[in-house]
């Protein structure tokens, strides 16, 4: 079996490329605040070749593989030191689950199957869930940039489960270098368990794999409904007590309470209410902690991790307790509601406006983090109006001698008005900067105001992205 096992992975590493990848990397707090900063970096990774109804050219990787990446190129043992361009296709903008799709560029999959020795012996998914401690299975990848694929062997040795903003993950003792990153990790019939993800810092033989069924629904709700998101259940939640439990009318403790309810989320659109009692999704019950208890895993499984797994808008199926009666609400699943104040990991998405000297952008987490870093009052400061549905706009950088500057202008400053005007979002400033005023009266939450000529504009205003300035 041994012999057998090995073999399988023999013959599958011609699946498996090595990306290669020129990017922005890092999260340092200066490029934050200032998106004219930022450095071209190269880094490599692994990803494979997927058996897939979307398309032969298509491959599987990590998403902080390709994170930020201005240009990919991936290379393989079937086509010597060739190597081809690819898009990314899709990306877990969060990592969880860190996942990316990739495909090649038009044109070069044809270039790359004149060229092959052999046809590309695609990569399954695994079909059954029923992995346990001690599943064995092979990690393929391209650690520390080797120009040939690395196989490690080990098992499942443990598995961490996921809650509403984080992803299950398999634990493996299978070696996880650099470069090994969004190869497989394979069982013994070859089939795909899941992506080598990460490892344990300071830990021997702790390495982290992102399970397979998120690698079937991200392709899913990619191809089929055009989006990255996974259904949420929109809301928070709160483990029950036996204290709790009885002022709710129920027998025992069980079930999770629902304790907020999300505009335009699923729990709004089924109905649900705030203190009603999660009992079961899909006819399987969960505990006082979210746990399935009636299933047969041969792990722990949580409804957030479950819930996750539904395409988007599969109908899905809640039992509530309301006021001592169980109940049913069904209806199709939706992703997490939209937020105005969220993480942008991706620089691409980082768009900003330069106006008299200062550097405008929509406040998000990313923001809120360097602002606790470099100046805790105007973190503070923030947090006072902080509404995560509501678009604001920061000043995040002033340049010495601006016109901003001479107007005693910091950074901080969240615009408010221009020429009374209650400013909603990032297009309306630049409407109204683009108006044909010759003047801007500019006032914000904090009293400072502000009084700027056109005249004075060093370049038209329009938005602007770090990736124009990265060296």
């Amino acid at each position: 079996m041994k012999n057998k096992f090995t073999e399988q992975a023999r013959n599958k590493m011609a699946s498996v490329v090595q990306i290669h990848v020129v990017g922005y990397v890092g999260e340092d707090v200066e490029s934050i605040l200032n998106p004219r900063l930022g450095d071209l970096k190269s880094w490599s990774g692994s990803g494979f070749f997927i058996n897939s109804e979307y398309g032969r050219d298509i491959i599987v990787t990590n998403a902080h593989v390709v994170r930020n990446a201005k240009s990919i190129r991936i290379m393989s043992m079937l086509t010597s030191e060739e190597s081809f361009a690819a898009d990314i296709v899709g990306i877990v903008k969060n990592q969880e689950p860190d996942i990316a799709i990739i495909r090649l560029k038009n044109g070069e999959f044809e270039k790359f199957n004149k060229i092959a020795v052999s046809k590309v012996p695609y990569l399954n998914l695994r079909k059954s869930e029923d992995i346990s401690r001690g599943t064995e299975l092979k990690a393929i990848g391209y650690p520390k940039g080797m120009s040939e694929p690395n196989i490690t062997g080990g098992e499942i040795t443990n598995f961490v489960s996921g809650n509403r903003v984080s992803a299950e993950k398999y634990v493996t003792d299978a070696a996880i270098n650099p470069g090994n990153s969004g190869g497989p990790a394979i069982d013994e019939d070859g089939n795909v368990i899941g992506i080598n993800t990460s490892i344990f810092k300071n830990a021997e033989n702790i390495g982290f794999i992102t399970p397979f069924k998120f690698v079937e629904i991200i392709l899913k709700n990619i191809f089929e409904n055009s989006t990255l998101c996974f259904s949420d259940m929109g809301g928070s939640f709160q483990k029950n007590s036996k204290e709790i439990s009885q002022s709710l009318s129920m027998n025992e403790a069980k079930g999770i309470i629902i304790s907020q309810i999300e505009k335009n989320s699923f729990l709004e659109k089924i109905e649900a209410r705030e203190e009603d009692v999660i009992l079961s999704l899909n006819g399987n019950s969960i505990d006082r902690h979210g746990i399935f208890t009636d299933i047969g895993h041969y792990h722990r499984k949580n409804i957030f991790d479950a819930f996750k797994l539904i395409p988007i808008g599969k109908e899905a199926k809640l039992t509530i307790c309301r006021n001592g009666e169980d109940l049913e609400l069904k209806g199709p699943t939706l992703p997490s509601p939209t937020r105005k104040i969220v993480a942008i990991p991706i620089i691409e998405e980082r768009t900003f406006v330069d106006a008299w000297g200062m550097t405008i952008q929509i406040l998000t987490y990313d923001i809120f983090e360097a602002f606790n870093i470099v100046d805790t009052q105007i973190f503070y400061q923030l947090l006072q109006n902080y509404n995560e549905f509501k678009e604001r706009l920061i000043v995040t950088h002033i340049e010495k001698e601006s016109p901003c500057h001479l107007q005693f202008w910091s950074f901080g400053e969240v615009i408010l008005t221009i020429n009374e005007i209650e400013i909603e979002n990032m297009d309306h400033l630049i409407k109204i900067l683009q108006d044909n005023s010759q003047t801007y009266r500019i006032k914000t939450e904090s009293g400072t105001i502000g009084f700027f000529y056109k005249s004075n504009l060093k370049t038209k205003i329009k938005l602007k992205n770090p990736y124009m300035f990265l060296r």
